[in-house]
């Protein structure tokens, strides 16, 4: 079987169990959009780890897309290695929503491991969910 073909039946990085041509690759190819808040946190995740920046600007909310520190996620993401995605919890009310997630990565410099603990604050605009902005969460 070609490479590609194995890559495309490859587990999603999001951790949802489905290859990723039928979870977030469609996603990151703008063939469809994600249905909930929580499917697009699964998939900016994941366009974290296969470095697709464009993606991640693109489901910025217009809103608050100025202050996104888009370099500055490129150099951390650049630095690390992704390693799984856990989400805690996830609530929709109308248009907005709230995820809470822990992504678990190594840094590259020195091997070290750390975890990235966030609530995520997303809105839903013209039918399509956007990343509004994201408070680290200290335990």
């Amino acid at each position: 079987m070609p490479e590609n073909q194995l890559a495309s039946r490859a587990a999603c990085p999001c951790g949802s169990a489905k290859n990723y041509t039928d979870c977030c690759g469609p996603f990151h190819l703008g063939k469809s959009t994600p249905n909930t808040a929580e499917n697009l946190m699964r998939a900016r995740y994941c366009a974290f780890l296969k470095k697709e920046y464009d993606y991640l600007e693109e489901t910025l909310d217009p809103q608050t897309a100025l202050t996104f520190d888009n370099e500055g996620n490129k150099s951390w993401a650049e630095s690390v290695q992704l390693q799984r995605l856990e989400i805690i919890r996830s609530e929709e009310s109308g248009n907005k929503a709230i995820v809470e997630f822990k992504a678990y990565f190594k840094n590259l410099s020195d091997d070290s491991e750390h975890v990235h603990h966030e609530i995520s604050k997303f809105r839903k605009q013209g039918g399509i969910w956007y990343f509004r902005e994201g408070k680290v969460h200290r335990t």
